[in-house]
């Protein structure tokens, strides 16, 4: 009777450990939270491209996936730039970029971001815009990146442009 007993306890436990063994290899499933809080009254959803940038965009798009290029939208300077580590006061290096961002980014082949992009519409006449456009240009022109700023895109003389740069840039490579 004894030995009927341990033989029970035994088979218990080898089931029981093949089951956790099971559910080890079992891949990894979305878990939902166990309780939903709603953030609903303090957020809304919003459209992420005005219509002008939309249509730059969409122009822009269609240029670089002639050339082999890669486009970039809405790109944010900590994904390009950092403070140097020997920075004074690196934090507030940090603090300076890290909520910003430029509107296009076109990458090479490589994936290596080579020219920025900046659609200046009206709200880059006010005195803080230009500010922060001239902080923005001389940090990326410092950190080796080509900045064109543009109030529409041209699709011919763009396309000049981006030749010029990616030559450039793949004879350097």
């Amino acid at each position: 009777m004894e030995w009927a007993i341990v033989a029970v306890l035994v088979i218990v436990i080898l089931v029981l450990t093949a089951d956790k063994a099971k559910s080890k290899k079992q891949p990894a499933s979305i878990k939902e939270p166990k309780e939903l809080i709603n953030y609903a009254n303090g957020y809304k959803s919003k459209w992420m491209f005005s219509y002008n940038e939309k249509d730059a965009f969409n122009k822009i798009k269609a240029i670089t996936d002639e050339l082999g290029l890669y486009l970039f939208a809405k790109v944010r300077l900590f994904d390009l730039i950092e403070p140097k580590e020997q920075a004074k006061n690196k934090t507030a290096h940090q603090w300076k970029i890290q909520a910003k961002h430029v509107d296009f980014v076109i990458c090479d082949q490589k994936l290596v971001a080579r020219l920025i992009i900046e659609l200046d519409d009206s709200s880059h006449n006010t005195k803080p815009r230009e500010e922060r456009d001239n902080f923005v240009d001389n940090v990326l022109l410092n950190c080796g990146y080509k900045i064109l700023h543009i109030r529409s895109v041209e699709p011919n003389k763009l396309r000049a442009q981006l030749e010029s740069v990616f030559k450039t840039a793949s004879s350097n490579s």
